[in-house]
Parts: C-alpha cells; sequence; structure tokens
C-alpha cells in the first residue's frame, strides 16, 4: 500500500538533503505511514546531529516508544516537525514522562464492549484518541478494508479516563489495553490485533483476547471449538 506521506516525508528530508534515505527510515519507523509521518525529518534530525543513534536498536526502540506516547497524548500538536528543536530527553520531559520510567498501575480489569467498525465515520470520533492506520483518513481505512477484512473496535469501560502512561507489562499497560482494534479476514480468522499504543506485534494473542472479551468474542466470528 502506497505510504499516502511519501511525499511529505521526502520533501522534509531534501531539506537536509536526504530524500535517499527514506526508504532507509521507512524500515526502521513503519508507523510514519500515519499522522505519525509529521515527526519523520525530526527523528532523522536526531539522528544526524547524533542525539541518537540508529544503528542501535535500544536507539531505534526508544523513539517507537516516544512516537507511541506523543501519538496519544497533546504532544502531537505541541511539537512541530522537528520536535521544536528539543532533544529526545527533552521531549520525554515536556511530555510528562520517560519511555524508560515505568509507572505503578491498579491491577487491569477487562469489561469491554465491542462493537462493529462498518464504514469511517465509526472510526471519525477516535481520531485525537489513537494513531491507528484506520484512523487516520477515510482513504486509509479504504484501503485496509478493500482486501475483504472487517473491522471491530473493543473498548474497555471509561476507557477514555486511562492515563496515558507506561505501566509494567507495556504495551499491554492499562492505557494499551483500553482500546483494541481487530481485523477479521474473509476467511473469519483474525488478522491483527492492534493496541491502543498502535502496536500490532505478537503480545495480544487470539487465545489471550477470548480471555479478555469472554462471551463477547463471538461477536467478532464463530468459535470454533
Amino acid at each position: 500500500m502506497t505510504n499516502p506521506y511519501e511525499k511529505h516525508i521526502k520533501w522534509w528530508l531534501g531539506e537536509f538533503c536526504a530524500e535517499d534515505r527514506y526508504e532507509w527510515l521507512m524500515s526502521l519507523f513503519p508507523e510514519f505511514n500515519t499522522r505519525l509521518a509529521k515527526f519523520a525529518v525530526g527523528v532523522y534530525r536526531w539522528n544526524m546531529i547524533g542525539e541518537i543513534d540508529l544503528d542501535k536498536q535500544e536507539e531505534v526502540e526508544r523513539v517507537h516508544t516516544i512516537l507511541k506516547i506523543i501519538d496519544n497524548s497533546p504532544g502531537y500538536d505541541f511539537f512541530d516537525n522537528v520536535f521544536n528543536e528539543a532533544s529526545p530527553d527533552m521531549v520525554c520531559g515536556i511530555i510528562g514522562m520517560s519511555p524508560k520510567v515505568i509507572t505503578e498501575e491498579q491491577p487491569f480489569v477487562a469489561d469491554y464492549s465491542v462493537h462493529e467498525i462498518k464504514s469511517y465515520e465509526d472510526l471519525e470520533r477516535l481520531k485525537d484518541s489513537v494513531g491507528w492506520c484506520i484512523v487516520v483518513s477515510e482513504e486509509s481505512y479504504n484501503d485496509y478494508a478493500a482486501n475483504g477484512s472487517r473491522f471491530y473496535l473493543c473498548e474497555n469501560e471509561d476507557w477514555w479516563d486511562v492515563p496515558c502512561q507506561t505501566g509494567p507489562d507495556f504495551p499491554l499497560d492499562n492505557y494499551g489495553l483500553s482500546l483494541l482494534a481487530v481485523e477479521v479476514g474473509p476467511d473469519n480468522h483474525i488478522r491483527s490485533i492492534t493496541t491502543r499504543w498502535n502496536d500490532a506485534g505478537t503480545e495480544v494473542t487470539e487465545s489471550w483476547l477470548k480471555e479478555l472479551l469472554g462471551d463477547k468474542l463471538n461477536m467478532l466470528f464463530s468459535i470454533k471449538d
């Protein structure tokens, strides 16, 4: 699928004579295929001036976490595309937390409601709450839906009141699990489960989703024993 932000990113990289670094940057940060493309040149600048080293995996992971936090906080609108020329440590301070600091949390309680997403209009209310690709624009949603998938939104009770902070089980902490997007393919099998942190890794398994949703899992597809 074409990145709708490719031209935008390449234009800004061109300001640093680095347009040819686009593919490299995208390979490290696929989230630049979302509205987080705004910060692609800022991340490149950090690396260029030595504030981070993108040849080190731990530094790449740190940036992933910073981007997730910004995407789900007022920091998205506060920072310009070069993070107001702030360093990574300064950015973490401004948003009120460091990706390296883990916050203690109350025990997680699952009390989900499940809703089928039938059109982009069903997602627009979440534009300021999540950074999922299907929420970025109607065009992006249609691109994902074009493969025959159907999508479901799993909202935990009072999800809007869950503070945007990393817990011990990040990205499966209270914030990450407060909203889940589930993609079910035309073969009636789950294709992806994405947390509110926009993490679609292997941590959230189908069996765990069944534990979280209980009988409400039936709303996604017919369960076969």
